[in-house]
Protein backbone atom coordinates (compact mmCIF):
# COMPACT_ATOMS: atom_id res chain seq x y z
CA UNK A 1 0.00 0.00 0.00
CA UNK A 2 1.06 3.28 -0.74
CA UNK A 3 0.51 6.62 0.75
CA UNK A 4 0.56 9.98 -1.14
CA UNK A 5 0.22 13.35 1.08
CA UNK A 6 -2.15 15.99 -0.39
CA UNK A 7 -0.22 19.06 0.56
CA UNK A 8 0.61 22.95 -0.68
CA UNK A 9 4.24 22.75 0.19
CA UNK A 10 6.63 20.02 0.91
CA UNK A 11 6.38 18.65 4.90
CA UNK A 12 9.25 17.17 6.98
CA UNK A 13 6.82 15.23 9.76
CA UNK A 14 3.68 13.56 9.65
CA UNK A 15 2.97 14.78 13.09
CA UNK A 16 -0.10 16.90 12.46
CA UNK A 17 -1.78 13.78 10.01
CA UNK A 18 -4.13 11.39 11.44
CA UNK A 19 -1.60 8.64 10.05
CA UNK A 20 -0.01 7.75 13.59
CA UNK A 21 -0.35 4.10 13.37
CA UNK A 22 2.23 3.82 10.53
CA UNK A 23 5.68 3.62 11.57
CA UNK A 24 8.01 5.40 9.11
CA UNK A 25 11.55 6.50 7.87
CA UNK A 26 12.03 9.67 6.33
CA UNK A 27 14.80 9.34 2.76
CA UNK A 28 15.20 11.99 -0.09
CA UNK A 29 14.21 10.75 -3.27
CA UNK A 30 17.49 9.64 -4.81
CA UNK A 31 17.15 7.27 -2.09
CA UNK A 32 15.05 5.41 -4.28
CA UNK A 33 15.39 2.40 -5.56
CA UNK A 34 16.17 3.12 -9.26
CA UNK A 35 16.01 -0.61 -10.64
CA UNK A 36 13.62 -1.84 -12.99
CA UNK A 37 10.70 -2.86 -9.93
CA UNK A 38 11.23 -0.54 -6.86
CA UNK A 39 11.34 -3.45 -4.10
CA UNK A 40 8.76 -4.42 -1.46
CA UNK A 41 10.24 -3.70 1.80
CA UNK A 42 9.93 -6.73 4.47
CA UNK A 43 9.66 -4.78 7.72
CA UNK A 44 6.55 -2.36 8.36
CA UNK A 45 8.75 0.61 8.02
CA UNK A 46 7.08 3.00 5.25
CA UNK A 47 9.99 5.12 3.58
CA UNK A 48 8.75 9.03 3.63
CA UNK A 49 10.18 10.68 0.84
CA UNK A 50 10.32 14.82 2.21
CA UNK A 51 13.01 16.60 -0.56
CA UNK A 52 10.37 16.41 -3.73
CA UNK A 53 7.18 16.72 -5.12
CA UNK A 54 5.76 13.37 -7.30
CA UNK A 55 3.42 12.85 -9.92
CA UNK A 56 2.56 9.60 -11.45
CA UNK A 57 4.21 10.20 -14.50
CA UNK A 58 7.63 10.60 -12.24
CA UNK A 59 6.67 7.16 -10.37
CA UNK A 60 6.15 5.64 -13.66
CA UNK A 61 9.38 6.54 -15.08
CA UNK A 62 11.09 4.51 -12.35
CA UNK A 63 8.47 1.60 -12.54
CA UNK A 64 7.13 2.20 -9.27
CA UNK A 65 4.99 -0.46 -7.83
CA UNK A 66 1.77 0.87 -5.72
CA UNK A 67 1.96 -1.91 -3.49
CA UNK A 68 5.51 -0.89 -2.08
CA UNK A 69 5.33 0.79 1.72
CA UNK A 70 5.98 4.61 0.53
CA UNK A 71 5.04 7.56 1.45
CA UNK A 72 5.21 10.38 -1.17
CA UNK A 73 4.08 14.04 -1.37
CA UNK A 74 1.77 15.36 -3.83
CA UNK A 75 0.04 18.30 -5.23
CA UNK A 76 -3.59 18.26 -5.55
CA UNK A 77 -3.47 19.59 -9.09
CA UNK A 78 -1.94 16.10 -10.15
CA UNK A 79 -4.24 13.79 -7.72
CA UNK A 80 -6.63 13.30 -10.58
CA UNK A 81 -3.75 11.03 -12.47
CA UNK A 82 -3.72 8.24 -9.43
CA UNK A 83 -7.46 7.87 -9.80
CA UNK A 84 -7.31 4.22 -11.17
CA UNK A 85 -4.90 3.15 -8.80
CA UNK A 86 -6.22 0.60 -6.59
CA UNK A 87 -3.05 -0.05 -3.60
CA UNK A 88 -3.17 3.53 -2.34
CA UNK A 89 -4.11 6.02 0.33
CA UNK A 90 -4.50 9.55 0.19
CA UNK A 91 -3.98 11.78 3.21
CA UNK A 92 -5.23 15.71 2.96
CA UNK A 93 -2.44 17.95 4.77
CA UNK A 94 -5.48 20.03 5.62
CA UNK A 95 -3.60 22.28 7.87
CA UNK A 96 -1.50 23.47 4.91
CA UNK A 97 -4.39 23.45 1.87
CA UNK A 98 -4.77 27.41 0.75
CA UNK A 99 -7.78 28.41 -0.79
CA UNK A 100 -7.99 30.17 -4.23
CA UNK A 101 -11.25 31.65 -5.36
CA UNK A 102 -12.30 33.23 -8.78
CA UNK A 103 -13.47 36.07 -7.56
CA UNK A 104 -9.60 36.95 -6.72
CA UNK A 105 -8.54 36.49 -9.68
CA UNK A 106 -11.42 37.87 -11.84
CA UNK A 107 -10.48 41.28 -9.67
CA UNK A 108 -6.74 41.43 -10.79
CA UNK A 109 -8.14 41.09 -14.48
CA UNK A 110 -9.94 44.18 -14.29
CA UNK A 111 -7.54 46.45 -12.04
CA UNK A 112 -4.91 47.69 -13.65
CA UNK A 113 -2.65 48.21 -10.41
CA UNK A 114 -2.06 44.58 -10.10
CA UNK A 115 -0.44 42.18 -11.48
CA UNK A 116 -1.91 38.56 -12.04
CA UNK A 117 -0.96 36.00 -9.47
CA UNK A 118 1.31 33.51 -10.64
CA UNK A 119 -0.15 30.75 -7.94
CA UNK A 120 -3.65 32.35 -9.06
CA UNK A 121 -3.03 31.86 -12.92
CA UNK A 122 -1.42 28.14 -11.95
CA UNK A 123 -4.48 27.12 -10.41
CA UNK A 124 -7.31 27.99 -12.14
CA UNK A 125 -5.56 26.83 -15.52
CA UNK A 126 -3.81 23.29 -14.47
CA UNK A 127 -7.02 21.17 -14.75
CA UNK A 128 -9.90 21.68 -16.99
CA UNK A 129 -12.35 21.68 -13.96
CA UNK A 130 -10.28 24.69 -12.44
CA UNK A 131 -10.75 26.71 -15.14
CA UNK A 132 -14.20 26.10 -15.38
CA UNK A 133 -14.72 27.16 -12.23
CA UNK A 134 -13.21 30.25 -13.07
CA UNK A 135 -14.67 30.93 -16.16
CA UNK A 136 -18.19 30.43 -14.97
CA UNK A 137 -17.90 33.19 -12.45
CA UNK A 138 -16.24 35.58 -14.68
CA UNK A 139 -18.32 34.63 -17.86
CA UNK A 140 -21.55 35.70 -15.40
CA UNK A 141 -19.51 39.24 -14.29
CA UNK A 142 -18.92 39.56 -18.24
CA UNK A 143 -22.57 39.13 -19.06
CA UNK A 144 -23.87 40.69 -15.87
CA UNK A 145 -22.39 43.98 -17.41
CA UNK A 146 -23.78 43.45 -20.95
CA UNK A 147 -27.35 43.47 -19.66
CA UNK A 148 -26.65 46.52 -17.26
CA UNK A 149 -25.58 48.77 -20.00
CA UNK A 150 -28.79 48.21 -21.71
CA UNK A 151 -31.16 47.58 -19.37
CA UNK A 152 -32.65 48.32 -15.71
CA UNK A 153 -30.81 47.13 -13.06
CA UNK A 154 -34.28 46.10 -12.00
CA UNK A 155 -34.90 43.74 -14.83
CA UNK A 156 -31.67 42.21 -14.60
CA UNK A 157 -31.73 41.46 -11.01
CA UNK A 158 -35.19 39.83 -11.92
CA UNK A 159 -33.53 37.66 -14.95
CA UNK A 160 -30.66 36.75 -13.54
CA UNK A 161 -32.05 35.86 -9.94
CA UNK A 162 -29.57 37.68 -8.21
CA UNK A 163 -29.74 40.39 -5.00
CA UNK A 164 -28.64 43.92 -5.31
CA UNK A 165 -25.58 43.50 -3.12
CA UNK A 166 -21.72 44.21 -3.80
CA UNK A 167 -22.00 42.67 -6.94
CA UNK A 168 -23.58 45.02 -8.62
CA UNK A 169 -21.99 48.01 -7.21
CA UNK A 170 -18.51 46.74 -8.32
CA UNK A 171 -20.52 46.46 -11.76
CA UNK A 172 -21.58 49.81 -11.68
CA UNK A 173 -17.83 50.91 -11.29
CA UNK A 174 -16.51 49.10 -14.38
CA UNK A 175 -19.41 50.18 -16.84
CA UNK A 176 -17.85 54.00 -15.66
CA UNK A 177 -14.82 52.49 -16.51
CA UNK A 178 -14.86 49.62 -19.07
CA UNK A 179 -17.04 50.44 -22.75
CA UNK A 180 -19.32 48.60 -24.68
CA UNK A 181 -16.76 47.60 -27.52
CA UNK A 182 -14.28 45.77 -24.88
CA UNK A 183 -17.56 44.27 -22.76
CA UNK A 184 -18.25 42.54 -26.17
CA UNK A 185 -15.20 41.60 -27.22
CA UNK A 186 -14.90 39.99 -24.02
CA UNK A 187 -17.72 38.08 -24.91
CA UNK A 188 -16.41 37.13 -28.25
CA UNK A 189 -13.41 35.91 -26.18
CA UNK A 190 -15.39 33.86 -23.89
CA UNK A 191 -17.32 31.97 -26.60
CA UNK A 192 -13.92 31.21 -28.72
CA UNK A 193 -12.46 29.30 -25.59
CA UNK A 194 -15.97 27.32 -24.85
CA UNK A 195 -15.62 26.35 -28.33
CA UNK A 196 -12.06 25.07 -27.93
CA UNK A 197 -13.15 23.40 -24.16
CA UNK A 198 -16.17 21.66 -25.97
CA UNK A 199 -13.96 20.47 -29.11
CA UNK A 200 -10.76 19.49 -28.45
CA UNK A 201 -8.67 17.88 -25.35
CA UNK A 202 -7.97 20.50 -22.74
CA UNK A 203 -4.79 23.14 -23.25
CA UNK A 204 -3.50 24.48 -20.22
CA UNK A 205 -1.76 27.05 -22.41
CA UNK A 206 -5.12 28.00 -24.16
CA UNK A 207 -6.18 29.10 -20.92
CA UNK A 208 -3.42 31.15 -19.58
CA UNK A 209 -3.63 32.96 -23.11
CA UNK A 210 -7.68 33.94 -22.69
CA UNK A 211 -6.75 34.80 -18.91
CA UNK A 212 -3.72 37.28 -20.32
CA UNK A 213 -5.79 38.54 -22.95
CA UNK A 214 -8.52 39.54 -20.57
CA UNK A 215 -6.51 41.48 -18.53
CA UNK A 216 -4.73 42.99 -21.01
CA UNK A 217 -8.53 43.79 -22.45
CA UNK A 218 -10.22 45.01 -19.62
CA UNK A 219 -7.80 46.51 -16.69
CA UNK A 220 -8.70 50.02 -15.77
Amino acid sequence: MTYLVITDNLIDNLDDLEINELKYEKIKSDEISNSTNVSLFSDDLYKFVTDEFFTYKKLEQINYEFNSKYIFQVKKANLNKFQYIESLQIIHNSKNVIEYFPWDLSNIIFDNRKKIDKNLLSFFTETESNFRMFLNFFSKEIFRLKLLTSNDKKDVLEVLSEKDDYKYKKAQTLIKKTGNDKIDDSIKYIYKIEKKLVESTYNQENSKRFIIAMKQKLQT
